[in-house]
């Protein structure tokens, strides 16, 4: 059922706002999460943003992010995926940009760390890796409500909100075989643990409402 889901998603993605079967479909989910007829808690991001897990399926996976601007401000991590995404706006423009990254021992700046994630506990191992970089901006393409774009596994990027205002998208994922989740961090760092910190069903229930009633163009005042 997940599986067909997630294919029936992904065949709505890309459309123009001009058809709104995406943002019909991705509606009557968060109703239903808001509702609580479908089971699940929304994840505080670490990044500023509210992750609703909608559906978990092996390699496939669909998430609704819901990014609010007041916690969202300043989160500029440049990381990469284990996985392929494609991530189709909502509400609001959302900034993708694009780095390259490349390998230097002599005068890094950075230093690659791999992220490993425990998804039952909500806790992000991330550890430092013996790879020493820089990196440069690539391209950067805003998008706005309708609009969809890609995201190869392991292609280093970091997610904007230009305009500073509420915005949400779907992102599609499709876990690869061989690359890693990968963030850029400080030359010295250490190792150390990230808690994603899962909330409660009264506050999932008032994320998803209030994101579906935006989609829908019934704007309330925000999902805390």
């Amino acid at each position: 059922m997940e599986n067909e889901l997630f294919t029936t998603l992904d065949r709505a993605a890309g459309r123009t706002a001009a058809e709104p079967g995406l943002e019909t479909l991705v509606c009557g989910l968060l109703a239903q999460v808001a509702r609580g007829t479908r089971v699940l808690r929304a994840v505080a991001h670490p990044l500023g943003f509210y992750c609703l897990p909608v559906v978990r399926d092996g390699a496939l996976g669909v998430c609704v992010h819901v990014f609010d601007p007041a916690t969202a401000a300043g989160q500029r991590e440049i990381h990469c995926h284990s996985w392929e995404l494609k991530s189709s706006v909502l509400y609001g423009r959302v900034g993708n940009l694009r780095v390259g990254v490349h390998d230097e021992p002599a005068r890094p700046t950075h230093r690659a760390y791999e992220v490993i994630s425990d998804a039952a506990t909500g806790v992000d191992e991330v550890r430092p890796t013996a790879r020493l970089v820089r990196w440069e901006p690539l391209a950067e393409r805003t998008s706005g409500r309708g609009e969809t774009y890609t995201l190869g596994a392991g292609e280093f990027h970091a997610t904007v909100l230009p305009d500073g205002t509420p915005a949400a998208t779907v992102v599609l994922g499709r876990t690869v075989p061989g690359p890693l989740d990968v963030v850029l961090g400080p030359v010295d760092g250490a190792a150390h643990r990230v808690v994603r910190r899962l909330c409660g069903a009264e506050r999932t229930a008032r994320i998803a409402g209030e994101a579906a009633r935006r989609i829908s163009g019934q704007y309330g005042t925000g999902p805390g």
